[in-house]
């Protein structure tokens, strides 16, 4: 009889044999759900207890609209976006909408006439372009002025953490909080483009003139994926 048949009837008359296994069975199944009782556990503190903590996170951006136009001095010209037609590219970028940007660039478009400009012809005046970003009842705007370009940004979370070499006094979960938008970063996105032309001085018999400005833009929405983890000091000396 080999050595497994004779175990196999001793399990079934003898008493120490059948303890045996049955200990054996305990000690296979109880051990890993234990194991993995007690990692969760201490993933769970480690999120909900109050220490330091170092964020690592990246910001994604996705295009939402190119456009251009030129827009008469004094007025605005509207743009609206939704988050609905690039869902998938969210999704791809781990589904933190946390914020929208518009970048915009224009030149000088100023013009002079009269017979003494051949010789003299004056200087440009800058003029002002403006745009203002609204989400959810949240607005920003910003300026600029031409030639050149500026970008103006609305965002809806706590980006400084992201600046933080260790962050102290928080939790985890409170972290994961501030930067985290949830569902509250979809939806539309309405901005504003304003001009404000201004036309500059020539001498004599010359004059300028300057109706408004051709405007480029980019809109792009701003994604961010973090990790947040437990800062553990080492000793340099070790």
């Amino acid at each position: 009889m080999s050595n497994v048949t004779d175990f196999v009837e001793r399990v079934k008359t003898e008493r120490d044999a059948q303890i045996l296994v049955a200990g054996i069975l305990f000690f296979t199944i109880a051990f890993p759900v234990a194991f993995a009782s007690a990692a969760a556990g201490v993933e769970s503190a480690g999120l909900t207890a109050v220490g330091d903590y170092v964020v690592n996170g990246e910001v994604e951006t996705i295009l939402l609209e190119e456009g251009g136009e030129y827009i008469q001095d004094g007025d605005e010209w509207p743009v609206s976006q939704t988050s609905d037609a690039v869902r998938n590219e969210i999704e791809t970028a781990g589904g933190n909408v946390i914020g929208v940007r518009i970048t915009m660039t224009y030149d000088e478009d100023e013009e002079f006439s009269g017979a003494t400009c051949f010789a003299a012809s004056g200087s440009d005046a800058p003029d002002t372009i403006t745009a203002t970003l609204e989400h959810n009842e949240m607005t920003n705007s910003g300026s600029g002025e031409n030639p050149g370009s500026h970008t103006v940004d609305l965002t809806w979370v706590n980006l400084s953490l992201l600046d933080e070499e260790v962050i102290s006094g928080l939790s985890g979960t409170e972290i994961s909080d501030q930067l985290n938008a949830g569902d509250d970063g979809l939806g539309a996105y309405d901005i504003v483009i304003g001009v404000s032309a201004a036309a500059g001085n020539a001498p004599g018999a010359c004059s300028r003139s300057d109706n408004g400005e051709d405007v480029s833009w980019t809109i792009e929405l701003l994604v961010l994926d973090f990790t947040i983890a437990p800062y553990i000091e080492v000793d340099a000396t070790l």
